[in-house]
This record gives C-alpha cells, sequence and structure tokens, in this order.
C-alpha cells in the first residue's frame, strides 16, 4: 500500500486480495478463530458497508485505524459509508478527513469536545447526547439504502448500533481495539455497565481483535464469535530516518543526549507516572538524557507537577498532541521509545516504534509480548517495577550498537504488520458476515 500523503490519503491496490475469510492472525499457527462457515454462499461484488465509530479528528489511535480502515476499504471498490462523532469547532474549522477522503461517505453528528476513552467518565449529557443522534440518524440511514453489513468502530456504540441493525435484518462486526473489552474483562467499569456492554457484545455477529490474547480472554468470557486480525503500520510513511535537526533545537535537545519518547493520551492505563520516576532515577546515573512526551489527556498537569517535584522538569519536554504526519518525525526522533502500559490491546506506538527502527522498551504485558521478542525486536520489563524499567532504559542507553541491532531486527518484523493486507484481511471478514 502506497504510503500516506500530505492530506492523509493513500492509495491502496484493487482488488480484495485477502484470499479465504476468517485467516487472519497473527506469525504463529493456531492463532486465529476463523468465522463460522455457515453454507450461504459469499456475496459477490462490492459491498455495501456502513462505518459507526470513531474517525479523525479524533485524537489518538483509535481515530487513526479506524480512518485509515474505512478508507481502504473504498479504494479496495467497497461503499462505505459512515457515521462517526465530531466536536462543534472541528466541524465549523471543516471536516478535513471527509474532504481528503471521497471514497467514503461521511456523516457526522455533533459532541462536545471529549477526548473519547471508554474508562473515563465523559462530559455531563454526553452519552445521552451520542446515544439520541445515534438513534435518529442510525435508522434512518439503514432505512433509507440498507448496507450488507454494519462495522461498529467504538466499542461503546454496542449500546446502540447492533438492536438498530438487527431490527432492519443487518449483520454487524466489531472492531475491539482494547480498552473497552480490557474494561469490562477487568472490572474496570461499574458492575451493571460491564453486564450491559457484555450482553450487547453478545448481539454482534463477529468480533475482530488487534491481538490474540484479547480474543482469547473474550473466549473465557463466553463469546464465541471472535477472530483476529492483527494492527498494522504503514510502513512507507513509519520509515528509519536520521533525527530531525530542526526539531531537536526546536526542543533544545543537548547535543548527544539519547531521546526517550513516549506517546499516549496521558490516561492512568498508560501508566505514565512509572516514566516520570524511571526519570527520576536515571538521572542520578546518567544526565544525558532527554524525554519527550507526545500526546495530552487527563494526567498531563499531574505528570507536570509531578516532573517538578522530582526534580527532574527540565530533563523533559511537553508537546502535546501532533498531527497524525508528523509522528513518524517525533518517532525516529527517538532512540528508545517507552510504553510503560497496564494493558493494551496491541498498541500502534509498538508497530510505528519498529517500523521506524527504534527500540521499544514495553511493560511485559500480553500485548507487547505478542508484538515483540524480548531482547530481539524489543525489550520488556516487569510492569509497575520502576527500578526494572530504569536499569533496562539505563542499560539500552548505553548500548548504541544494541539498539542499532534491535531496531534493525523490529523493522523487518514491522514489515509483516503491512496496513494493505489488514485492509484486505477486513473486506474479507465483512464479506463472509454479510452472506
Amino acid at each position: 500500500m502506497e504510503p500516506l500523503r500530505s492530506d492523509g490519503r493513500y492509495v491502496a491496490a484493487g482488488g480484495d486480495p485477502a484470499g479465504t475469510a476468517g485467516t487472519a492472525a497473527d506469525d504463529g499457527p493456531g492463532q486465529s478463530f476463523p468465522v463460522p462457515d455457515t453454507g450461504v454462499p459469499v456475496r459477490p461484488g462490492p459491498l455495501d458497508i456502513l462505518f459507526v465509530g470513531i474517525l479523525p479528528p479524533q485524537r489518538g489511535g483509535g481515530g487513526i485505524s479506524c480512518g485509515e480502515l474505512v478508507s481502504g476499504l473504498g479504494q479496495l471498490g467497497h461503499r462505505v459509508r459512515a457515521l462517526a462523532p465530531i466536536p462543534e469547532e472541528a466541524l465549523r474549522a471543516g471536516d478535513a478527513f471527509a474532504s481528503a477522503h471521497p471514497e467514503v461517505e461521511v456523516r457526522r453528528f455533533l459532541v462536545p469536545a471529549y477526548t473519547i476513552d471508554p474508562l473515563l467518565p465523559p462530559p455531563a449529557g454526553y452519552r445521552e447526547r451520542e446515544h439520541r443522534q445515534i438513534q435518529e440518524m442510525l435508522p434512518a440511514m439503514v432505512g433509507a439504502e440498507r448496507p450488507d453489513v454494519i462495522l461498529i468502530g467504538r466499542g461503546a456504540f454496542v449500546l446502540d448500533v447492533p438492536d438498530i441493525a438487527r431490527a432492519h435484518g443487518v449483520p454487524t462486526v466489531l472492531r475491539s481495539a482494547g480498552a473497552t473489552s480490557i474494561g469490562i474483562l477487568d472490572g474496570l467499569f461499574p458492575t451493571g455497565h460491564a453486564a450491559e456492554l457484555l450482553r450487547q457484545y453478545h448481539k454482534v455477529d463477529l468480533i475482530v481483535c488487534p491481538a490474540v490474547h484479547l480474543a482469547e480472554r473474550l473466549r473465557q468470557a463466553g463469546l464465541s464469535r471472535v477472530t483476529v486480525i492483527p494492527n498494522s503500520v504503514n510502513d512507507q510513511l513509519f520509515t528509519p530516518q536520521p533525527k530531525n535537526p530542526q526539531l531537536l533545537r526546536h526542543l533544545a535537545i543537548p547535543a548527544g543526549h539519547v531521546v526517550v519518547l513516549h506517546a499516549s493520551n496521558l490516561k492512568p492505563l498508560k501508566r505514565p507516572f512509572d516514566l516520570v520516576s524511571a526519570a527520576a532515577r536515571a538521572v542520578g546515573r546518567s544526565t544525558g538524557l532527554t524525554y519527550v512526551i507526545v500526546g495530552d489527556g487527563p494526567l498531563r498537569a499531574d505528570i507536570e507537577q509531578a516532573c517538578r517535584v522530582e526534580g527532574v522538569a527540565e530533563h523533559l519536554r511537553f508537546v502535546g498532541w501532533v498531527d497524525y504526519a508528523e509522528m513518524p518525525m517525533y518517532v525516529n526522533l527517538a532512540d528508545i521509545v517507552v510504553m510503560p502500559s497496564e494493558g493494551e490491546g496491541l498498541s500502534r506506538v509498538y508497530l510505528e516504534t519498529m517500523a521506524c527502527g527504534r527500540v521499544l522498551l514495553a511493560s511485559d504485558i500480553p500485548a507487547a509480548r505478542e508484538a515483540i521478542r524480548d531482547g530481539q525486536t524489543g525489550v520488556l520489563f516487569r510492569k509497575g517495577d520502576v527500578a526494572d524499567l530504569t536499569a533496562k532504559l539505563l542499560w539500552l542507553a548505553g548500548n548504541p550498537e544494541l539498539r542499532t541491532e534491535i531496531g534493525r531486527r523490529a523493522r523487518q518484523h514491522a514489515q509483516t504488520r503491512e496496513l494493505g493486507r489488514t485492509v484486505a484481511q477486513y473486506a474479507s471478514v465483512l464479506r463472509e458476515v454479510a452472506r
């Protein structure tokens, strides 16, 4: 698949090259959960797909992943309609995604500005407003032109979409990226809310997970219709490049410093305070480290305050959100990318780091073990163990040759997670469900 252009578009290869539906999996055997064969012939020709989920300008990996997916499906020749939220101020500035992607017929409903995260409480009235608009707009869209299949691109939307789809006889596929499912499985939601979400999960015809560990846990929770399509990376956009000298100067990074980067929406699940604590320990043993924090979120002010309390504020650079087109430049600025997460589905940052030939230092959680081979294509540390994180960080910082070798192998592995392959696998699964 060609790289993203400056307008956020890429050109997909023609046709549906996915082959047999439901065979998307990670590298090893026995890691996929096939779509059941109903005996009904597969629907020929282009599909009419109705997507209900998040799209850019939604911040974070979910919006980017869904945007790449629906654009890719449209460029494969399928008709793709989308119903997605957008803050009023973003719409007033012009819907850049819709303008850049004429292959997707985008309809928006207005919501207050909010970093969408199922594990964080939204502003007062947000869910009611979201629910009301989906209940008004989605039945009208389905009734006007019945789609072959509805693709749900946000976990919380299962509270509305499956019931509407069933009323019109339309099958549904849920793209379960991780946060909502982790919230259900790990007891992070109130009991009643988790039970309601799980009931709605059972109404979906197929759940697609980005990682085997998540699919296995959903199956253990009694959800049998689950398959795996691994997250992907555009390895022509995220490619090894020298550090940008202008960006180094802009961030006032001293010459010769090892750059440690963290990129996230700065929420509790990402455990960003572990990095602050590790920085405080490392500064006493090595002054040649500068930390760059890309992203924003509910914990940012507290993290900056913790940096001041720990006496390491001068060593950290808080960048905030950056345009996604600039992310390769920031990843390539890093020598080491640290992800201390409590849990992940399969983080895009993992793959983007590897595609740029940089070293990923990640907490030892199932998602990271699925993405890398410890010491070969990345490095793991014990989750929540700041001493271990600090030791591994200093070890990597002091071994540039090791970083180069790990980065080289990581890049090779990332090239097996090509974006076009993922889009084609989704097309195949959607076609199977739409029988």
